[in-house]
C-alpha cells in the first residue's frame, strides 16, 4: 500500500515539458510578430523619409538654378536699370511722365 500512496514524479510521463514547450512557441510567435510590425512600420517611415529626401534634392536643384540665373551678368545688368535706376557711361535716361487724369468737378450743393 505504502507504494500506491507514494508516486514518484516522472518527468517522462508528464505533460509538463509539453505545457512549457507549448508557453515557450507561444511567446516566440508574439515577439516575432511584434518584430514583424516593427519593421513594417520602419519601411513604411523609410519609404516617408526617401520621398521627402527626392523632394528636397528637386527643391535644391531648382534654387542652383535660380541662383545661376541670379548670379548672371545680364540680370544683374537688369535689376539695376529697372529697380535702382542706374545707366551705363554714354547713355541718355528717358523718364516718361506719365500725365494725371483730370476728374470732373461734381456739383456737390444741394439745391432746394
Amino acid at each position: 500500500m505504502e507504494a500506491a500512496k507514494r508516486r514518484r514524479f516522472n518527468l517522462m510521463r508528464s505533460r509538463l515539458p509539453y505545457l512549457f514547450l507549448a508557453v515557450l512557441l507561444v511567446y516566440i510567435a508574439i515577439c516575432f510578430a511584434a518584430q514583424l510590425n516593427r519593421l513594417w512600420a520602419m519601411q513604411a517611415s523609410l519609404q516617408e523619409v526617401e520621398q521627402q529626401v527626392i523632394q528636397v534634392r528637386d527643391k535644391n536643384s531648382a534654387l542652383w538654378d535660380r541662383l545661376t540665373v541670379l548670379e548672371s551678368e545680364g540680370y544683374i545688368e537688369d535689376a539695376a536699370r529697372e529697380h535702382l535706376g542706374l545707366i551705363k557711361p554714354g547713355e541718355t535716361r528717358i523718364i516718361t511722365v506719365i500725365p494725371e487724369r483730370e476728374e470732373p468737378e461734381i456739383d456737390r450743393s444741394i439745391k432746394d
